[in-house]
């Protein structure tokens, strides 16, 4: 068993890609990470970082081994969701 998290150009690329293993396979659907942009706004409670898009359709998928699915592989330090 192998954890892939994989980011795809889009969501209907990854829709079509994941398509074979949806019953053999976990599929956690992130879609799209948002992170700091370096940018703040003032609100009421503050200064609140503005966020921005990270580019991609994020999915983590668990299950055998799939060789199609390693060009799709990332490895992220810091995911910003893992399996339990």
């Amino acid at each position: 068993m192998i954890d892939y998290t994989l980011k795809f150009p889009d969501e209907a690329t990854a829709t079509e890609v994941l398509e074979p293993f949806v019953t053999t396979h976990r599929i956690d659907v992130i879609g799209v990470i948002q992170e700091p942009s370096g940018k703040t706004v003032k609100t009421v409670d503050g200064l609140v970082p503005v966020m921005a898009p990270i580019p991609g359709w994020h999915v983590n998928v668990r299950g055998d081994e799939v060789e199609s699915l390693a060009k799709y592989q990332v490895f992220p330090s810091e995911p910003v969701r893992g399996w339990a």
